[in-house]
C-alpha cells in the first residue's frame, strides 16, 4: 500500500520496539487504551494481547480496512476518525468500562504532535497515562528545563500538568518510509496535584506572551501587555528581577509572576 506523506505516515517496523513500548507502558487486562494513528497496526497487535479494551484512532481509510481484514479481534474497536476532531469528554462517557484508567499509547504522526498534546492536557482527567513517540526533537523541547535552548511554552504547560520522563530514542531505519529525523518514545503521567496559581488562565496568557518576545527581558515584553499603571506597579515590585528572559524562568517564578500581576 502507498504511504501518505500527508498525512505524516512513518510506520515502526520493529516489532521489538513495539513490545518495549508495549511493557514500558504497563499495559494490563484492566486497561483501555486508546491508540492514536494505528496503521499497519504493529503496535496495534501488541497492545492487543495485553489490554482489555482497545480505542485504535486512525484516519486513513485504507488502514483501517486492513486491520479489519488482518486483526479482527473483540478487543479491538477500530474509529475511522481525525483524533484532533473528537470531543474527548463526550467520547468518554460513551465507553461502557471506563474507569479512569485510559492509557494512551501510540506512535504519533509527527505533524500532529503538539496539537494532539495540547488537546489531551485540555481533557488530562480522564487519562493515566500517555506513552508515545514522537520526534525527538520535540520530545527534547517537552522535558527541557531553564536555560536550555529547547526550554519554552511545551515545556512549561507540559510540566505543569505532567510528570514527565523520556524513555529511549528510535533511529530513522525502524520505520517506512524512512524519516529523516529521529524519534523518541516519553511517557507523561498526570500530576495528581498541578502546582497552586492564582489564576490558571491569566498564568498561560502571560507565558504564551512573553514566549513571544523571548529575547526581550520581562520588563520590556511586559510593558506592552500592560497598562500604564499596573505596569509601574509591578516594577516597583523588589522580590522579582524583570531584567530576565523567559527562558530563565522555571514554572514556579512563572506562577510568581501570574501572583504578583494578578493583586
Amino acid at each position: 500500500m502507498l504511504y501518505k506523506k500527508s498525512l505524516g505516515q512513518h510506520f515502526l517496523i520493529d516489532k521489538n520496539i513495539s513490545e518495549k513500548i508495549v511493557r514500558l507502558a504497563d499495559i494490563s487486562e484492566e486497561d483501555i487504551v486508546w491508540e492514536i494513528g494505528s496503521g499497519k497496526g504493529i503496535l496495534t497487535e501488541k497492545l492487543l494481547k495485553k489490554c482489555g479494551k482497545l480505542y485504535a484512532f486512525e484516519i486513513d481509510k485504507k488502514w483501517i480496512d486492513y486491520l479489519k481484514e488482518n486483526l479482527s479481534n473483540p478487543k479491538l474497536r477500530l474509529i475511522n476518525q481525525d483524533i484532533l476532531k473528537i470531543d474527548f469528554a463526550k467520547f468518554v462517557t460513551q465507553l461502557r468500562n471506563y474507569s479512569n484508567s485510559i492509557k494512551i499509547v501510540a506512535n504519533l504522526p509527527y505533524q500532529i504532535t503538539s496539537p494532539i498534546i495540547f488537546k489531551i492536557i485540555e481533557s488530562r482527567q480522564f487519562f493515566s497515562s500517555i506513552t508515545i513517540m514522537i520526534q525527538n526533537e520535540v520530545a527534547e523541547r517537552i522535558i527541557a528545563k531553564p536555560r536550555c535552548k529547547d526550554y519554552g511554552k511545551l515545556s512549561i504547560k507540559v510540566q505543569f500538568y505532567f510528570e514527565v520522563k523520556k524513555l529511549f530514542k528510535v533511529p530513522p531505519y525502524l520505520f517506512r518510509p524512512k524519516p529523516k529525523v529521529t524519534s523518541a518514545v516519553i511517557q507523561l503521567i498526570p500530576k495528581r496535584q498541578i502546582p497552586n496559581v492564582s489564576d490558571e488562565s491569566l498564568l498561560w496568557k502571560i507565558v504564551d506572551h512573553t514566549f513571544q518576545h523571548r529575547r526581550k527581558m520581562l520588563r520590556t515584553s511586559l510593558r506592552i501587555y500592560l497598562n500604564k499603571i499596573d505596569y509601574q506597579i509591578l516594577m516597583q515590585n523588589k522580590d522579582f528581577d524583570f531584567s530576565r528572559r523567559p527562558e530563565e524562568l522555571g514554572i514556579e517564578e512563572f506562577i510568581f509572576l501570574t501572583d504578583i500581576i494578578k493583586l
